[in-house]
């Protein structure tokens, strides 16, 4: 979280959270504070999710159409966190600030655990469930023409270079983000390629029951092609699983995990070769997208050795333009059924 935001939030708000929306608590725990603040509440019976949202990062329209989808893709059978009203319906609750407003909502939590790489679970089956659950969701967005509001792809903060990122230094992988993103913006937007995604489908962002992932996180949500939600998987499956191998492991590794998530994708969705062909564009503008994340969120110059590895690591690959990993296609027959 920024400095300024961090300053400024208080565990007061969170008491004030609770009780408009009318939870009994038995035990609370924070949970992160990255982009939001998001703490589990637990009642007797029931556990909650509560999530603070400063509005310099949503507004509220923003973030009312984030919840109002995903309670759609609940009701339409998408495994995911269901957003839940205060005592007063209100689907978001707003604690005001000297500097700007919180906006409070409520969401249940979704059965199963969190996964981590090097879990037994982490593999082929998981890698399948991964898929299906993407899928269903990029269905119910082809089928389901919705007209809410959030923002599109190109016009996320975390392409804004100019704003977070060092000229001089940084010259280089300005020029070059910005040609990536003038090169996708070429790609056509059709109703089959093109909708409203959840844009941060790594592994963080759900749990496992063993047979199926349930999704949350939402606040991402954007419009941009849904073959960008097959990139961030295949993206932090590596990263977090063998960033530090070679890239001839890591490629190997992305072959195998996208041969088994798109398993199960395309039991819901076909997507054509042709748009497999582009996730390279979509895994290296996820590089940009966290470099410029660690310019807005730290001081570079106070990096622990771990997060200086992290950025060493993408600054390396945007200067030599070169890709975390790239799964090969070769046998287009064996991979995906064309559209």
């Amino acid at each position: 979280m920024e400095a300024w935001i961090e300053a400024m939030f208080s565990e007061t708000y969170v008491d004030e959270a609770i009780v408009r929306f009318g939870i009994q608590v038995s035990n609370i725990r924070k949970l992160g504070d990255f982009e939001n603040y998001v703490y589990e509440v637990k009642e007797i019976e029931r556990t909650w999710i509560l999530r603070f949202t400063h509005s310099s990062h949503r507004t509220l329209e923003e973030i009312k159409s984030e919840l109002l989808w995903v309670n759609q893709l609940s009701g339409a059978g998408v495994q995911v966190a269901r957003a839940y009203p205060s005592i007063k319906n209100e689907m978001v609750e707003l604690i005001l600030t000297e500097k700007g407003t919180f906006y409070a909502c409520l969401f249940e939590r979704v059965p199963g655990n969190a996964i981590k790489v090097n879990d037994d679970l982490f593999g082929p089956a998981l890698f399948e469930a991964w898929g299906k659950e993407i899928g269903k969701m990029h269905r119910f967005s082809m089928k389901n023409k919705v007209s809410l509001i959030r923002a599109r792809w190109d016009e996320g903060d975390l392409l804004q270079f100019d704003r977070y990122l060092s000229k001089p230094e940084d010259a280089r992988i300005i020029i070059e983000g910005k040609r990536l993103i003038e090169e996708i913006q070429t790609f056509h937007e059709t109703g089959n390629t093109f909708g409203l995604i959840h844009s941060d489908v790594h592994h963080g962002n759900f749990h496992y029951d063993g047979n199926a992932i349930h999704l949350f996180d939402f606040d991402d949500a954007m419009y941009h092609y849904y073959v960008s939600d097959l990139a961030i998987p295949v993206y932090y499956a590596v990263w977090q699983k063998c960033g530090t191998s070679s890239f001839t492991e890591r490629s190997s590794f992305a072959t195998a995990f996208l041969r088994s998530f798109l398993k199960g994708y395309r039991e819901e969705v076909k997507v054509s070769y042709e748009w497999l062909k582009t996730l390279p564009y979509f895994i290296r503008l996820r590089d940009f997208e966290l470099y410029t994340v660690f310019h807005k969120k730290y001081d570079v110059t106070k990096l622990n050795a771990k997060e200086k590895a992290m950025l060493d690591g993408i600054r390396e690959r945007l200067i030599h333009s070169e890709l975390i990993a790239e799964p090969a296609l070769e046998d287009r027959e064996k991979w995906i059924e064309s559209t």
